[in-house]
């Protein structure tokens, strides 16, 4: 009985916690810097979690077997800087991932 006890003190203290931050955003106003940087925190999260991903996948492979997934990360990487769409590293990183892995010794 005391472990559902502690189970659900533990998923009202995260509700909790979870409400607060809602009912606290609408009467605190942040600085301006802080809501320009808040504007980054989405796709800086995103790009830590492919860095981590890629580096993943490649760990222990050697050179030629991480070649293909670092070939479409530089691919996606070109795309998104030419084009500036976020979108863009996934209809080129993709292709270029299956290309790779296909015509690159493994």
């Amino acid at each position: 009985m005391s472990s559902w006890i502690v189970i659900v003190a533990a998923g009202l203290g995260s509700y909790l916690f979870r409400l607060s931050m809602i009912i606290l955003t609408s009467r605190i106003t942040m600085p301006p810097y802080l809501e320009r940087a808040s504007g980054l925190v989405a796709p800086a999260a995103f790009a830590a979690l492919a860095a981590a991903g890629v580096a993943a996948a490649c760990s222990g492979l050697g050179i030629t077997g991480a070649a293909a997934p670092l070939a479409a990360v530089a691919a996606a990487v070109i795309a998104v800087l030419r084009t500036g769409s976020p979108q863009a590293a996934i209809l080129v990183g993709m292709p270029a991932l299956w290309v790779a892995t296909a015509l690159l010794p493994s």
